[in-house]
């Protein structure tokens, strides 16, 4: 097998070398090259290239390690992944398949039950908005683009954007973090439920499974876990969706259990602005003004909700 030596012109962003991905059949790989390449090769098959110098395609993989081929320009490397095993079923002492009960997920153990008051007839110099850059640290990167951008540096750039805005039309604005830093999932809604805030945002960049074609899927969306939550995340969407008509499909308010959004006291609601693991993602969220007319569609949605009855 094949040492593994990435060169300076072939870049593999993920799966990084030596990383161990769940149980797949297939995943996708994205990186990048130097521009005007077009002969890129991954396993035998050539993959069209941005004019960013970003790639990105599907690979079949099998459980253990596999070793992945990419060539351009002359050079070829070669570098290592591992899949875990199939899980195995499992059955009661018959042999029949165990049926595993629904996860029933509960609120944030330090929220209170009852909603907060909607902030209709408070002016924005009353309320303290919450926003919440997702991931952080060294090991919580979140997703990565073909050029190795993290979701969590996106998700910090325009989380400053949207506090940028926020301010401008008058709002107090708290963030749980301003730089590279690790935070506890839990303690990230926990500031804004001790400070009474009168709502809480989080702010990420998407990225499918690993078995689906990045190429397929591109939208905007926000999520909700409680009706409190999406009358927040309805106004967002809206203007979210008419900010980027005719750039990137809106899929609506969705359904999700996301730990941060689980508050019955504050209304909560977690952005997804883009998928960051194509070319075409990154390109788009490397762009300031539309990461401004971005946050500015944000602030719109979180001043559109206050001021509506209900």
């Amino acid at each position: 097998m094949t040492t593994c030596t990435l060169l300076a012109s072939i870049s593999i962003a993920f799966p990084r070398p030596g990383q161990t991905l769940p149980f797949v059949e297939k995943t996708y790989v994205n990186g990048a090259v130097p521009h005007g390449t077009t002969n890129l090769v991954v396993q035998g098959r050539p993959v069209e290239v941005y004019k960013t110098g970003g790639w990105v395609t599907m690979v079949d993989v099998s459980e253990g390690e596999n070793e992945i081929e990419v060539s351009a320009n002359g050079e070829t490397t070669n570098y290592v992944i591992r899949v875990e095993h199939k899980p195995k079923p499992r059955l009661d002492k018959d042999g029949n398949p165990i049926v595993v009960p629904e996860k029933k997920y509960e609120k944030l153990p330090y929220a209170k039950d009852e909603a907060r008051p909607h902030p209709f007839g408070k002016s924005p110099s009353e309320m303290t908005i919450v926003v919440d850059p997702g991931h952080g640290g060294e090991k919580d990167t979140g997703a990565v683009s073909p050029h190795g951008f993290f979701e969590k540096e996106a998700n910090l750039l325009l989380s400053l954007e949207v506090k940028k805005a926020l301010e401008a039309l008058g709002y107090n604005v708290v963030m749980t973090r301003t730089d590279d830093r690790p935070l506890v999932l839990l303690d990230r809604p926990r500031d804004a439920t001790r400070m009474g805030a009168d709502a809480f945002v989080s702010i990420h960049h998407n990225a499918p499974m690993f078995s689906t074609d990045p190429r397929t899927v591109r939208y905007t969306a926000v999520y909700k876990w409680n009706d409190l939550g999406a009358r927040l995340a309805a106004a967002i969407s809206a203007s979210m969706g008419k900010a980027l008509e005719g750039d990137i499909p809106n899929n609506g308010v969705m359904h999700a259990n996301f730990a941060v959004t689980r508050n019955p006291e504050i209304p909560s609601c977690l952005v997804e602005t883009d998928f960051i693991t194509t070319p075409e993602g990154e390109l788009a969220i490397w762009n300031h003004a539309r990461r401004r007319r971005i946050a500015e569609a944000i602030a719109e949605g979180i001043d559109n909700w206050r001021r509506s009855k209900e």
